[in-house]
């Protein structure tokens, strides 16, 4: 519907991730769209993948629900709707001089700048997410150095292939961001395998964040880690936070 969004949910949180302005734990009004093009294994908003129920809603409707100078577009895929997110993101800077936008996509779409005052948060699905062959090269090599690439990492595998597309890629811009995959329990790998002079607890103890974290500074990634705040302080809500 022209100039009308499909909108999942508006709410306020924290925002828990690098954003590309002053990073995670902002205060951030969330626009979650409605419908993606991509079906990840991992996928932790699984009830915005459709496009249905609709629920259409104009954009002063959505302007009106939104609290913070700080905003997130997202989804579903939100590109999917581009032509009114431009037009979302033009009103929003309108209302507001000191509006800070992120857009956080699914790297299956080459962004486009409708406002200096944005921010892209691109995903590169690795072999764990089930649609890497989905990735469009183009959707990384245009991004700025205030964007973001980040990268989903449930396993070694993920790990070892994100290190080597940092290394194969110098022309890439953006900060590079490597997030574990927060619903992964334990690693697929054993902790004997790393490096013994990095200290660490007991095997018992050990979680999958903390083994990424603990690879990254082994090998000298040139990445920042990236732990999902919204996660650790609300657990296991599967909707809103």
């Amino acid at each position: 519907m022209k100039n009308k969004l499909n909108v999942q949910a508006i709410f306020s949180a924290i925002d828990g991730e690098e954003n590309g302005f002053d990073g995670a734990g902002q205060l951030t009004t969330f626009i979650r769209l409605k419908k993606c093009n991509l079906r990840c294994t991992y996928c932790d908003t699984k009830y915005a993948q459709e496009s249905i129920p609709e629920n259409w809603m104009t954009l002063d409707e959505v302007i009106e629900q939104v609290h913070f100078p700080k905003v997130t577009i997202t989804g579903g895929e939100p590109l999917l709707q581009k032509d009114v997110v431009e037009e979302l993101c033009h009103r929003l800077v309108d209302s507001d001089p000191y509006r800070q936008i992120s857009i956080e996509t699914n790297g299956s779409i080459v962004p486009e700048y409708f406002s200096p005052d944005l921010r892209y948060i691109v995903d590169f699905k690795l072999a764990s997410s089930g649609v890497m062959d989905e990735m469009n090269s183009l959707a990384f090599s245009s991004l700025r150095s205030c964007d973001v690439i980040k990268f989903v990492i449930s396993d070694e595998e993920d790990y070892k292939y994100a290190k080597m597309l940092i290394q194969e890629h110098p022309d890439w811009a953006a900060r590079k961001v490597f997030s574990p995959a927060m619903e992964i329990k334990s690693a697929s790998f054993l902790v004997d395998q790393f490096d013994e002079s990095i200290s660490r607890p007991a095997r018992a103890d050990t979680t999958w964040p903390r083994q990424l974290a603990e690879m990254m500074i082994r090998d000298k990634v040139d990445a920042q880690f990236g732990l999902q705040i919204h996660k650790v302080l609300w657990p296991g809500v599967k909707e809103e936070r």
